[in-house]
């Protein structure tokens, strides 16, 4: 998570347009994706194949970054 502050704030200093859209959907998406492999290391039990209730969760927020980045660019209008 410090990464992605450090980067954030770099990005954020720059007002980088994309960062500025999707600043916290990048930010679900980075830590779910951390956290799923942290799940890993610990003992609960699976629900789906060999991943657990959390990895599962994770997953789904995973999803809901990735869908509402590709949301906000194809909205997006097109350059005249």
């Amino acid at each position: 998570m410090a990464v992605f502050f450090a980067v954030a704030l770099a990005a954020l200093a720059r007002r980088q347009p994309f960062f500025m859209k999707n600043g916290f959907y990048l930010l679900v998406a980075y830590y779910a994706s951390q956290r799923f492999v942290w799940e890993f290391l610990k003992p609960y039990a699976a629900v789906i194949g060999p991943l657990n209730l959390f990895q599962v969760l994770c997953l789904a927020l995973i999803a809901y970054g990735v869908v509402m980045i590709g949301r906000e660019r194809r909205f997006e209008p097109a350059a005249a």
